[in-house]
């Protein structure tokens, strides 16, 4: 077999191969990929695909991204086999090819996500480890657990506050963040973000696009909040609805709540540059410290909205509102 390693920008006539590729074997639209792979993320992330043929069928892939501002953390997706080349460790070869790539490059924390038993076994004799309450595993360089990288880690998140809109520079350091255990149940109602505690998280880089979706959508908007060490330590959200009432939620990791204000505002301030003048939060209920914080931002209760679901239970929500 022969194989290829070939970075973003590809080849104009490789790109429909690919996603025509993995849209059969995942069963999913893979047309959002296409402006990646034609570089427009460039900038943003460094994006490496790795190819094996037999003569011209394509035999198996594996996709590395590394964000160019944070390259100690790296994504793996697009691992795929058809059924005529399985169980001929392709998957794990290609694999291998990446990781190679990742950790001479410097990278400390590889993250993947994967429902399917059989992959995750091949991922764990690679080195990769299932992390509590998701479908994510992360291959941690050093050997360290990757709880324990997560906490070494935002230990290190120190700083001032820097609130930007949201780019595909998030792309990758959006999952650890989002895969830390958190205290609060609903992170963020507009992008359906829960805590891992509380609900089976089984995206890793399908996380991107939740949020994505806010822009694409041409409703909504989203924003990083950096430290000055250089890690993303937040996500907020605005979203406006048909009544032009603006829809605001955020977190930050539990270390950085002197961040979560920050967001709060600048989703605000979005939503009151487009005309809102009332703006609305919907939260868990047992999520108290989360409502004493909008609370403190000047949002009142007004009621219940809609019911969270959280694994197999339904929670109930309080409706917060703001007035300008």
């Amino acid at each position: 077999m022969d194989f290829t390693r070939i970075s973003v920008p590809l080849p104009e006539a490789l790109i429909p191969e690919l996603t025509a590729f993995w849209e059969e074997i995942f069963e999913t639209s893979y047309e959002d990929f296409k402006p990646i792979f034609a570089g427009n993320e460039i900038e943003d992330n460094e994006d490496i695909l790795y190819l094996m043929r037999e003569e011209e069928d394509l035999a198996g892939t594996s996709h590395l991204t590394v964000g160019k501002a944070e390259p100690r953390l790296g994504g793996l997706g697009e691992v795929a086999t058809p059924p005529t080349f399985r169980r001929q460790g392709i998957a794990a070869q290609l694999c291998e090819c990446a990781l190679n790539d990742f950790r001479e490059q410097g990278g400390e924390a590889f993250f993947l996500g994967t429902g399917n038993p059989a992959a995750a076994r091949i991922y764990y004799r690679l080195g990769w480890r299932k992390l509590a309450g998701a479908n994510v595993m992360a291959l941690i360089v050093s050997g360290k657990s990757p709880e324990a990288f997560l906490v070494d880690y935002f230990r290190e998140a120190a700083g001032q506050t820097t609130v930007i809109p949201g780019t595909a520079a998030h792309r990758v350091p959006m999952i650890p963040l989002i895969v830390c255990p958190h205290d609060w149940q609903v992170l963020d109602a507009n992008a359906g973000i829960f805590s891992t505690r509380y609900a089976l998280q089984s995206s890793c880089m399908g996380l991107y696009p939740k949020y994505d979706a806010l822009l694409q959508e041409q409703n909504g908007a989203w924003f990083g909040a950096g430290a000055d060490s250089g890690h993303l330590i937040g996500l907020g959200t605005a979203r406006l609805d048909e009544s032009g009432v603006c829809h605001v939620d955020g977190f930050t990791h539990q270390s950085r709540l002197d961040a979560w204000g920050y967001l709060i505002q600048a989703a605000m301030d979005w939503g009151g540059d487009r005309g809102a003048t009332e703006w609305q939060a919907t939260l868990s209920v047992e999520d108290e410290d989360k409502r004493a914080l909008f609370e403190s931002l000047g949002f009142d209760a007004t009621g219940e909205g809609e019911a969270f679901t959280l694994g197999e239970r339904q929670v109930p929500s309080t409706l917060l509102k703001r007035l300008a």
